[in-house]
């Protein structure tokens, strides 16, 4: 969208699950949805439902990944694909348009996230972090064509000779969070999207950005939106 956003929610709420559409108005470059239960209208980019019967209600945040077809149906042969109708125009498809220069990596939940710049992401490949008292790793996957963010534990990484590996030395895949050898466990996913750094810092004036002092801060989302 034109936060240059790709965000995955959960749909259910006290129980309830939601359907959703598009309330045909934009805030500060996010489109406004709309639940078909109860009219509530909610803010794409922080999955906070502001007006309605539902208002101060936020959606879970779920991961999800970035990558090409090819590098997906290697890993996942027996995928299942929700196929439709290709949009047209600005809005037909999903794709970073803009320089490294201009996006970042926007990791944990809406309330509270921090933004890694993608240039620098490109420039490093792994950034060992803590965020809300959690380690975990950043990374940018050159041959997928984005930006991971996993629950690290006790794990320490580095790229060597286009690898990425621990301090055991293991190479670990780097789309499935998994040792390459398919011995030990998994890392968990941190949700993760790409932003347009000047909309991310719309929404988030006071965010923490890596490598800046910015502490943390949430701007209050819009009170209204557009009629249907």
């Amino acid at each position: 969208m034109l936060c240059q956003t790709a965000i995955v929610y959960g749909r259910e709420i006290d129980g309830t699950v939601l359907s959703f559409g598009h309330e045909g108005v934009l805030y500060l470059g996010s489109f406004v949805m709309y639940d078909k239960q109860t009219d509530s209208l909610w803010v794409h980019a922080t999955g906070e439902a502001v007006k309605g019967p539902l208002k101060g209600k936020v959606l879970p945040f779920l991961p999800s990944t970035i990558t090409t077809w090819k590098r997906w149906r290697a890993a996942h042969p027996k995928t299942s694909v929700l196929t439709g109708q290709r949009g047209s125009a600005f809005m037909g498809r999903f794709g970073l348009l803009a320089s490294p220069d201009d996006y970042g990596l926007s990791v944990g939940q809406p309330a509270a996230p921090k933004l890694y710049p993608m240039a620098l992401l490109m420039k490093q490949r792994v950034i060992e972090d803590t965020l809300g008292g959690t380690p975990i790793v950043v990374l940018y996957d050159a041959e997928g064509g984005g930006a991971r963010a996993w629950k690290r534990g006790a794990h320490s990484f580095s790229w060597k000779d286009g690898a990425l590996v621990d301090q055991k030395g293991r190479t670990w895949d780097v789309l499935r969070a998994k040792p390459a050898d398919g011995e030990g466990d998994g890392l968990e996913a941190v949700p993760a999207t790409t932003w347009l750094i000047e909309r991310w810092k719309g929404f988030y004036p006071k965010g923490s950005i890596h490598g800046t002092a910015r502490p943390s801060g949430l701007v209050q989302p819009p009170a209204s939106g557009g009629s249907r």
